[in-house]
């Protein structure tokens, strides 16, 4: 099971669990690794129920940190000098304290993973479904190893045989389903680039993407042939061919043919592959397995390029990580996709249960109970605070960790061990193939060197991801010596484990694991005519965004006329019909300007007084604003308008 959003995670503990709804369940504002729950077979869990959480400042925690290390200092600091900032120690993960394990050379690409495992576990079951039955969903039905292996083979000669050949990138644009993989794994067969295209990314992002990366191909869950089709997507009308998963509709045979597109249905796609063999051509650990879309920090979607070699790496260090338990995965293990396979933590569980031989079912709303089953929890698309944490350990008698990951590091560069207590409300020591380490940020005062050692998480090893797809620039600005520079404030605790407390450059992940542009935004609405100065607020333990406003005195006084209210500019700031009428201000703004949902001003704070007026210094001399200062002083009225807006919501 993987839950993002907080009322997702409700819903399914309010359901599974028989408890009341809980709201303020959420995640961090870094990066792409939600909850996930692995189940194990028949057999119920061998652990034991784990216990509450210490506090970290309580002796039981320090008296653990001092007592066990999890991660060895390879390097040490170094003080900045000639206007270059601090350096903090460079850490490892244990089992790679003198040298990174060595690699599996017969495992060395997504290809060779999956080819094998299908070999060795060619009767087991791989992809799991459920069927429409009578209006209601029916139960799983699964396809094996071998079959999805001989599916795959149909689908890469059907590929060749329309022209696709080595480096092609190939669309992919659907939720999660079997159809999904075997399109992956025929791009894998035969060197071909998968490129998941995912709309939540804003407005005009599918389109984007199918331009940028030169898409010709596409496959398509039936739902979403109507956005493709759609004619403000216009780069549509570069694709040669697109396969439906199921099946398209004569309207929309026709109008895909209107713009020169060729169609086809799954059952069509796989026969043409049938006909036309084609004989495979396997990538090398170098070539380029996918490129992976994530958020841009002013709309525009990044092309994360991962190889290969980063995929069959991360794979062979779970394996090394998991080797140090007692308990072991097995074939008989289940997975339950919920997060979609175009965010890189889906993607990797995936592949590590394709390569163990286990099964991966496809989430259609599986609602009345987990049935004793879980074992594990994962989190990572942001913190869980420590109350969630003990409620899930508590409430699912399983393990809970977290971890931390970005697309760029192909999804793990920190992971927390499932029975060490001293780790909660952590994410862990680095992951086994990275080091890692924390680079001074003067500006919001984090010093490397300092006690705590707090700083910008850096990583280098061999699951960084090649670059940005057609962006040198970006490319350059965020790998440095080596070192990709996250844009993540992390706290290194004396064990060797990592705490994340804060974001670089006010790009934030809301709690539903949606990036937000804080400065951007601030822009944007900053046009509207009766805003004179705004702070935009998100708050990573929070679904929605809120502002302080400074409303423009003569546009307000205009309202004020037109609409019947005396009195003086400050007197007007209280009224409650102000402080609406300001709120359809910027959402008319935000939607003239294409904002994403998330992007919305869902609560405002009137402030009569301009932030560099105030004598709290809220603005520096050049009036960027200290938002440290500004939350400091807004925080009371903060916390009381996420309550108003907790208890309006339906």
């Amino acid at each position: 099971m993987i839950c993002q959003s907080p009322v997702a995670i409700a819903q399914v503990l309010s359901t599974y669990f028989q408890l009341p709804i809980i709201l303020d369940i959420c995640f961090y504002t870094c990066h792409e690794w939600p909850l996930t729950a692995c189940i194990k077979g028949p057999s119920p869990s061998p652990f034991p129920p784990p216990s509450p959480r210490p506090s970290p400042s309580s002796p039981f925690f320090l008296h653990c940190s001092k007592m066990k290390k999890f991660a060895v200092k390879v390097e040490e600091g170094k003080k900045g000098r000639d206007g270059k900032p601090s350096v903090g120690p460079v850490y490892r993960n244990l089992l790679s304290e003198h040298a990174y394990p060595p690699t599996d050379p017969n495992l060395s690409t997504a290809w060779e993973i999956f080819r094998v495992s299908a070999e060795k576990h060619s009767g087991n079951r791989m992809l799991g479904w459920r069927e429409m039955v009578n209006g209601k969903w029916g139960p799983y039905v699964w396809k094996s190893y071998k079959e999805v292996y001989q599916e795959t083979l149909l689908a890469g000669s059907a590929l060749r045989a329309h022209g696709s050949g080595p480096g092609a990138r190939i669309g992919i644009y659907s939720s999660n389903c079997p159809q999904w993989i075997v399109a992956m794994e025929a791009c894998n067969a035969h060197s071909l680039i998968c490129v998941p295209l995912y709309d939540t990314l804003g407005t005009g992002a599918v389109d984007y993407i199918l331009d940028h990366a030169e898409i010709d191909v596409v496959f398509v869950q039936d739902k979403k042939v109507k956005e493709l089709l759609n004619p403000e997507c216009t780069h549509a009308r570069r694709l040669k061919l697109i396969v439906c998963f199921t099946s398209l509709t004569e309207e929309q045979q026709g109008k895909a043919a209107s713009i020169g597109i060729k169609t086809c249905s799954w059952t069509e796609f796989l026969n043409m592959g049938r006909e036309n063999p084609v004989e495979i051509s396997p990538p090398e650990p170098s070539s380029i397995c996918t490129i992976m879309y994530t958020s841009g920090t002013s709309g525009a979607p990044k092309g994360v390029i991962l190889t290969h070699e980063n995929i069959s790496t991360s794979i062979r260090g779970v394996d090394l990580f998991m080797d140090q338990f007692e308990d072991k995965m097995s074939v008989d293990d289940v997975y339950i996709s919920f997060l979609p396979l175009a965010h890189i933590l889906d993607r990797m569980i995936e592949e590590y249960f394709f390569h163990k031989g286990a099964s991966v079912g496809y989430y259609h709303g599986v609602k009345n109970r987990l049935g004793g089953r879980i074992r594990l929890i994962v989190s990572g698309g942001a913190p869980l605070s420590s109350e969630v944490e003990e409620f899930l350990r508590v409430t699912s008698c399983a393990f809970v960790v977290q971890g931390y990951g970005l697309t760029e590091s192909c999804g793990l560069s920190t992971i927390g061990f499932p029975d060490e207590m001293c780790m909660i409300g952590t994410v862990g020591p680095s992951f086994v193939y990275n080091e890692i380490c924390l680079e001074e940020v003067p500006e919001m005062g984090y010093d490397p060197l300092a006690d705590p050692p707090r700083g910008e998480i850096c990583l280098r090893g061999k699951t960084t991801f090649a670059g940005y797809y057609k962006n040198p620039e970006l490319t350059q600005e965020v790998l440095k010596d080596g070192w990709f520079h996250t844009g993540d404030i992390g706290e290194m605790l004396p064990n060797g484990v990592v705490k994340i407390i804060d974001r670089k450059k006010n790009l934030i992940k809301l709690s539903q694991g949606e990036y937000v542009a804080l400065e951007y935004l601030e822009k944007v609405y900053g046009i509207t005519p009766i805003v004179e100065d705004i702070w935009v607020y998100g708050d990573s333990f929070k679904s929605m965004l809120v502002s302080v406003v400074v409303p423009n005195e003569e546009n307000t006084k205009k309202w004020a006329q037109q609409n019947g209210y005396k009195g003086s500019f400050i007197d007007l700031c209280f009224l409650d019909q102000l402080k609406d009428h300001i709120l359809l201000e910027l959402k008319s703004t935000a939607e003239r300007n294409k904002l994403r949902g998330f992007e919305h001003v869902k609560g405002v704070i009137v402030e009569p007084k301009l932030f560099e007026l105030s004598e709290k210094e809220l603005v520096t001399a050049t009036l960027k604003k200290r938002r440290d200062r500004l939350l400091q002083n807004y925080k009371v009225e903060i916390d009381a308008l996420y309550q108003t807006l907790k208890a309006a919501k339906p």
